[in-house]
């Protein structure tokens, strides 16, 4: 799972047999209502680890009645702002689960989350439609990310983080990648601890590690090397342009961030791996 960036953006997520990871995720919630009433579905909540950087997460539905089609879907969490999965009419079979995709928005850091829900309009065999309210288990995950995000919420209104430069080292086989962190409001330190991998490059630095103090910028080079060049890597390529560092804001702890670059610097990132990696 990952460190989530704004996840990050993005506890772990466990990695199901091939490219695919695991939903975080408790089995889905009863069947039975809470005025005692049979559901026509049930729900969970989850996120693969490839919905991580585009802020998506899974409606999983899963049906107690036949012959049922979803025409709406609209998450309705507490801490979020609403948000709506594009089902067109999919239709629903008992004993399978459908994932609809819905992308997060930032989260409302005035107070905790609520416990995750959707809104969903689902039409019957005859044609007639109905708004059922879902519970959606989630194992923790909506908590899990709204910490998250408004830590990096925290960080990013004090200081901007980009990447300033990517060149190619002497060697061949890395890349030199500039991260720079500008002040913009408060007077907390930021400080860099410490680098983390991705999916395929490795990351170290040579430079001491900087702190942002209360003005101005600062600057640190990060060397990427391919480490991997499986087929199971390469193709996690939404992963292999996410620069993973190690911060800390004030006195709060280290934690995760992911920088995730401008397209065409990820672009180039992946292009980059696929090319050390063919050339052996």
């Amino acid at each position: 799972m990952r460190a989530s960036a704004g996840a990050g953006l993005l506890a772990a997520l466990v990695v199901l047999a091939g490219c695919t990871a695991a939903p975080s995720s408790a089995p889905d919630a009863s069947a039975t209502s809470s005025g005692g009433q049979p559901q026509v579905l049930t729900g969970a909540l989850l996120q693969y680890r490839r919905d991580v950087p585009a802020r998506r997460v899974q409606v999983r539905l899963t049906p107690q009645e036949a012959g049922l089609a979803v025409e709406q879907l609209t998450f309705v969490t507490r801490g979020w702002p609403t948000a709506a999965a594009t089902p067109n009419g999919a239709e629903l079979h008992p004993g399978t689960a459908l994932d609809l995709p819905v992308v997060l928005g930032a989260a409302d850091c005035s107070g905790p989350p609520g416990a995750a829900e959707a809104e969903v309009v689902v039409r019957d065999p005859a044609g007639r439609s109905r708004t059922v309210q879902v519970p959606l288990d989630d194992g923790g995950l909506v908590r899990r990310l709204h910490d998250e995000d408004c830590a990096d919420q925290a960080l990013l209104a004090q200081a901007a983080i980009e990447v300033a430069d990517v060149r190619q080292g002497d060697d061949g086989r890395s890349l030199l990648v500039t991260v720079r962190l500008r002040r913009l409001s408060g007077s907390d330190a930021l400080r860099v601890t410490g680098t983390r991998p991705n999916t395929v490059y490795d990351l170290t630095t040579d430079d001491p590690l900087p702190t942002l103090r209360h003005g101005g910028e600062v600057s640190f080079t990060v060397t990427m090397v391919p480490a991997r060049c499986d087929a199971h890597a390469l193709g996690e390529s939404y992963r292999t342009g996410v620069i993973g560092l190690v911060l800390s804001l004030g006195d709060g702890d280290p934690r995760p961030f992911d920088l995730v670059p401008p397209p065409d610097v990820r672009a180039q990132l992946e292009a980059f791996a696929v090319t050390v990696c063919r050339g052996g």
